[in-house]
């Protein structure tokens, strides 16, 4: 039993799955607990035993308290937050707690987008060339569930609301994979939601960064004055690291992989396909070993994969691309080496972004830009000659009306899928079905 968790009382904020994780964590570990949720009503599940306030608590709620341990959801600012900062409270979230007991080599993953593709790529390669490796955090199993478990190696998959209460996790290897406009609702400014990213390298040996792209270098504590520590990935071809060249990714100058032979699509899959391997060089495995793993990986659903091939036409389905920056990255990324046309659909509610940012992207890459939903129209107004349509079906049989073989039609959303969808995962499923009723497969 860890002393630390026996000294201390804990507040436990959020009934979320990541609170239910921490609270079943500390009371199997024999700590005191209880729990806090914003929430003026919420349903308490069954296995929650110990006392649960809700909303607004009073600041004498505090005394007494060690340790409040903040769900991802909930803002370090909130006012109870603050008053227990106030108080002198240690405010961490979950990562943090399993940072202070684990005791198992982590790689740690972050990013605007493409962490979950590189989280199961890595631990999909390091499962097959060394075996027993555990994807976590963000995806796969809560962290602290990893805990007591015989794990050779972690694969955490970390956001910026994770990392923000994160101050002591050690990681062999971490990198950000790309930094773009995404939660500023909840940072508040690029500088602020960069910096939340940062904190993954502060006790890391190695890092894996983008070549010319600064923002995914280390920038602050040991590790930015070490660059014979870092691996760096890039679409151009290197002498030292990963590197690209006529459809092969390279290392140190040489092919070690044929894009043709894998399922992951465009130029951002070929960076995440480089990250993944890059880590998986920092674990020990040789290049050419881990490569041959990426052929039998099978991305997860809904991320820049091919769901179609009918008459010629590829249907890519990218309805993970909730923000501006996944979009691009989708464009950019198919654009490459496409002789045919490319149709977008996208659309949704778009959580105050700027979409002016699209605009050359649009004019650069798109030839037939087809929206919908709450946002859809202002999204149409950045090409000349953009369809709005009320539903994804619509879409879908308009897009058919314009391609031919050798196009690509893209659902890559840039917007969050709330408006008109359960989910993500609905969406593309939606989209996956229109494509089979207008095809008629």
């Amino acid at each position: 039993m860890d002393a630390f968790l026996l000294s201390q009382q804990f507040v436990v904020a959020g009934l979320g799955l990541t609170g239910q994780s921490v609270i079943r964590f500390l009371l199997e570990s024999g700590a005191s607990v209880k729990v806090w949720d914003t929430r003026e009503s919420a349903d308490i599940p069954n296995t929650v035993t110990v006392p649960v306030s809700l909303g607004t608590v009073p600041t004498t709620y505090w005394q007494n308290v060690d340790t409040l341990v903040l769900s991802p959801g909930i803002s370090p600012f909130h006012p109870c937050v603050v008053d227990a900062r106030e108080q002198g409270v240690d405010i961490i979230g979950d990562v943090e707690l399993f940072a202070r007991i684990n005791r198992a080599p982590v790689l740690a993953i972050t990013g605007s987008n493409g962490k979950t593709t590189v989280t199961q790529l890595t631990s999909h390669i390091l499962n097959a060339c060394r075996g027993n490796v555990c994807a976590a955090g963000n995806v796969g199993k809560p962290v602290l569930d990893t805990l007591g478990e015989h794990w050779d190696m972690l694969v955490l998959e970390l956001s910026s609301f994770q990392l923000e209460s994160t101050y002591s996790l050690n990681a062999l290897g971490a990198t950000i994979l790309n930094i773009t406009d995404d939660h500023l609702d909840r940072h508040g400014t690029m500088a602020a939601y960069a910096a939340a990213k940062q904190r993954i390298y502060r006790h890391s040996e190695y890092a894996v960064i983008w070549r010319g792209h600064g923002e995914t270098y280390p920038v602050n504590g040991p590790l930015a004055d070490k660059k014979s520590q870092w691996v760096s990935v890039g679409l151009d071809l290197s002498s030292t690291d990963f590197g690209y060249a006529d459809n092969h990714i390279t290392w140190q100058g040489e092919a070690i992989l044929n894009m043709n032979d894998v399922a992951l699509v465009g130029q951002h899959n070929i960076l995440n396909i480089q990250v993944a391997l890059a880590l998986c060089v920092i674990a020990g495995v040789e290049p050419s070993e881990a490569a041959m793993e990426v052929g039998t990986f099978k991305p997860a659903p809904h991320r820049c994969v091919e769901v179609a091939h009918t008459r010629g036409v590829r249907w890519i389905d990218d309805s993970k691309a909730t923000n501006i920056g996944a979009t691009l990255a989708a464009l950019e990324g198919l654009s490459n080496g496409n002789v045919g046309k490319l149709i977008l659909i996208a659309g949704g509610d778009g959580k105050g972004a700027d979409f002016s940012v699209l605009k050359g992207a649009f004019s650069k890459y798109v030839d037939v830009l087809i929206t919908m939903g709450k946002d859809g129209k202002a999204m149409a107004d950045l090409l000349p000659g953009a369809h709005y349509v009320h539903d994804m079906q619509a879409a879908v049989s308009l897009a058919t009306e314009y391609a031919t073989a050798g196009d690509i039609v893209l659902l890559s959303p840039a917007c969050a899928s709330i408006d008109m969808f359960d989910n993500y995962m609905h969406r593309g499923q939606v989209f996956a079905q229109a494509i089979g009723e207008v095809s008629g497969t």
